[in-house]
């Protein structure tokens, strides 16, 4: 239950952004094959050569804590804003941007890590932090000297032989390198590889 007085974070998808749409497999000359397309594709509907969720940006209807809106979270992590209020969560004078990560971060060196988690800017955080119980309980905060689009988070589909798109595995990561794999992916969310991870300490909380 969330008090009517709790703000919405500016990643939170709303019940009247979603869009219906139709799904297929047809050929593509890029692909060389198969690729998965709406049935009325637009050009903006692909990002890094992957088919992205469609969603609206009108923020009507019911806040849907559970879910996030696609278009919302690449904008955040391609432009490192905060995912509670859409500001930039970068620190212009120490060159760094502010992550709360919650369950620390998934590592590739001791300095770098991925995240499909968009960043939250210093005055957001003691918000984050009091209202979101998973937050105080395994979040790390953390300074990124930088952020680059790594993979995407989506469902891979597979086509049956009348072009129709099956799904084969749900919320799966999919490299930006994986190029066929992308080609059959619905992707939800932007995962980043965070360079120059150092860990910081939390502010104090009112």
């Amino acid at each position: 239950m969330h008090p009517p007085s709790l703000r919405v974070p500016y990643i939170t998808a709303w019940s009247g952004e979603a869009m219906a749409h139709s799904l297929a497999f047809r050929y593509h000359p890029e692909a060389g094959g198969p690729r998965l397309t709406y049935t009325d594709p637009l050009p903006t509907d692909w990002m890094y050569g992957v088919l992205r969720t469609r969603h609206g940006l009108g923020r009507q209807g019911q806040p849907q804590w559970l879910l996030v809106n696609a278009l919302r979270q690449w904008r955040c992590m391609e432009h490192g804003l905060c995912q509670v209020c859409g500001e930039s969560a970068a620190d212009s004078a120490m060159g760094h941007t502010w992550w709360l990560l919650v369950d620390d971060v998934s590592r590739t060196t001791p300095d770098r890590g991925y995240t499909n988690a968009p960043p939250t800017c210093p005055s957001c955080i003691p918000t984050a932090l009091k209202h979101c119980p998973r937050l105080r309980k395994g979040a790390a905060l953390y300074t990124v000297a930088d952020a680059e689009p790594w993979a995407v988070l989506g469902h891979v589909f597979r086509p049956t032989p009348a072009g129709d798109a099956v799904i084969a595995d749900r919320n799966v990561r999919v490299l930006l390198e994986e190029y066929e794999r992308l080609t059959r992916t619905l992707a939800h969310q932007l995962i980043v590889l965070l360079d120059g991870l150092r860990r910081r300490p939390f502010p104090t909380l009112a």
